[in-house]
């Protein structure tokens, strides 16, 4: 190469290769048989004359002279591609300046990628997410080594790694992208052969790997270095293949999705079989920015489309579990439904026997004293006859705890409130009662909050030794809200559930799905209990 300089000042260009893999760069000036200058990838980086990812050389022309330069470059073992220039600064500047803005949009992207793969491994607490985010990283890893910044930035002093680093970031690209269309769509109705030599490629892909690491010299003897690096060819042009295929069958399937990731991947394996081609078969004059950034942007495709497939899936996914979750609460509901119905009737078989057979009994038994009354001592006889009568009312009341017949013609309020009077009859507490609901209320909710009153006023008459109390059941926001109040002497708050009574309260107002708060101190007790109207 020969550089002339007419001009009465020093002039300064740049040699530039456009490929940042060239082994070795010997420069040789003027006819000198001394290399002034040397570089590649086998001498560590801070040795290159200029810091850049590709390996530029700068040359210096002094005025009025003519400059001879012989430059021997190795790549023994590769293919040899380069598309030389000798720029001048601003050229070359600006020229860097275009390709760190695209290299920065394209990290930029990945890095946003990788954290919505991320995302959405732990979203749908599936592998293929995770597959994906190592995925995006090792594609992203061959590209930042492909252009040289690798290099340059995280390993400038081993050069034994950089030889390696760009066919173990393809096989292991290779190997993520073949794992995630097969994990992401499990051969369950077709392409189980396909899947089956997918597991196979991707084996062999792993003892690729291992025959870099174990066998170091394997890149240094030029025959083995090209047998490995032809066959690495052939394995990834068949990783491709399958890794469009696979979807493509799965989207004939019908399967769900696997049309983003035809149309994703094929973006980027048809781009990828175009560029090895060009660079290892025949020339199909791809321009060498399209060679050097092409692949960022089929990427920027392929995963944008990718990403949108795997949002589309967490929404399914959502989806299938906000209907499985309901079907599981409304199955949930027909058994509570199908056991308090089940509760409800033994309960109703309990009042009926009591109502008739002891009810029964016990006034045969005061009807009998009536006959003998003139037989025996008034005083004996009459206690007897009010114990009897006791009895009988106390059978009475049980019968009809047990039975409400009249809460379905009477309404919640009235029998209640007439519940209350009985209690106010028998005991001496002054009890207030408020009941104001608008909405009508379910027969089931009825029948559960008139137990959950009944063992409350139970609760006070028997433990709380109240004076006063209030009752109230009222409607608001959609929501049932029960209050019950006494000035009694309260409840020791570590005791407070270990009753029967305050147990069953508990589990009526969770299978409603209600909230339950409990407030008691020496000068009374204060329940509250919110039920949702459409549980």
């Amino acid at each position: 190469m020969t550089i002339d300089n007419p001009s009465d000042s020093t002039r300064q260009f740049l040699f530039v290769p456009n490929n940042p893999h060239i082994n070795r760069i010997l420069v040789f000036e003027n006819n000198s048989s001394i290399p002034s200058k040397e570089l590649g990838d086998f001498f560590p980086f801070g040795q290159r004359p200029f810091p850049d990812r590709d390996l530029v050389i700068p040359l210096v022309i002094p005025p009025n002279s003519t400059q001879h330069y012989l430059m021997l470059l190795d790549k023994v073992g590769e293919t040899f591609h380069i598309e030389p220039e000798v720029l001048d600064f601003q050229t070359f500047h600006q020229r860097k300046s275009i390709d760190t803005l695209v290299i920065g949009l394209f990290l930029g992207w990945m890095a946003i990628v990788f954290i919505f793969a991320i995302f959405f491994s732990t979203e749908l607490k599936s592998w293929s997410g995770a597959i994906y985010a190592a995925y995006v990283l090792s594609i992203s890893f061959w590209l930042a080594t492909h252009w040289g910044l690798t290099f340059q930035y995280l390993w400038p002093e081993q050069i034994d790694w950089v030889g390696k680093a760009r066919p173990f970031f393809n096989l292991l690209t290779n190997i993520l992208i073949l794992l995630l269309v097969v994990m992401f769509f499990p051969p369950k109705t077709t392409g189980k052969i396909t899947a089956k030599l997918i597991w196979a490629i991707i084996i062999l892909q792993v003892c690729l790997i291992l025959s870099i690491f174990l066998t170091p010299n394997v890149l240094k003897n030029p025959d083995a270095k090209v047998n490995l690096l032809q066959f690495t060819l052939v394995v990834s042009l068949v990783s491709s293949l399958l890794v469009l295929y696979y979807p493509f069958q799965q989207w004939k399937a019908k399967v769900p999705i696997a049309g983003y990731y035809f149309v994703g991947i094929a973006f980027l394996v048809l781009y990828g079989v175009l560029i090895q081609i060009n660079q290892k078969v025949v020339s199909i004059g791809l321009p060498h920015y399209l060679l050097d950034f092409g692949s960022a942007f089929g990427l920027m495709v392929e995963t944008g489309i990718i990403t949108a497939a795997f949002a589309r899936r967490a929404s399914l996914f959502k989806k299938e579990k906000e209907k499985l979750t309901i079907e599981i609460l409304e199955k949930d509901k027909q058994v509570a439904d199908q056991l308090i119905q089940v509760q409800e009737d033994e309960r109703q078989r309990l009042g009926r026997d009591l109502h008739d057979s002891i009810g029964g009994m016990l006034a045969s038994l005061y009807i009998k004293t009536e006959t003998i009354s003139d037989h025996y001592p008034a005083g004996p006889i009459e206690e007897l006859k009010q114990l009897i009568q006791q009895s009988i009312q106390e059978a009475r009341s049980l019968s009809h705890n047990l039975t409400p017949h009249y809460l379905e013609e009477n309404g919640l309020e009235n029998v209640l409130r007439l519940q209350l009077e009985l209690v106010m009859q028998k005991y001496e507490i002054d009890f207030h009662f408020y009941f104001q609901v608008t909405s009508t209320l379910p027969k089931p909710l009825q029948l559960i909050l008139y137990r959950i009153s009944n063992e409350l006023l139970q609760n006070i008459v028997k433990h709380a030794e109240a004076t006063e109390a209030l009752l109230s059941i009222s409607e608001q926001e959609g929501q049932i809200e029960l209050i019950a109040e006494d000035n009694g002497k309260g409840i020791d708050s570590s005791l407070a559930f270990s009753g029967i009574g305050l147990k069953n309260i508990r589990e009526r107002v969770n299978y409603l799905r209600g909230s339950f708060e409990l407030e008691t101190n020496q000068t009374g007790t204060t329940l509250t209990i919110i039920i949702p109207l459409h549980a």
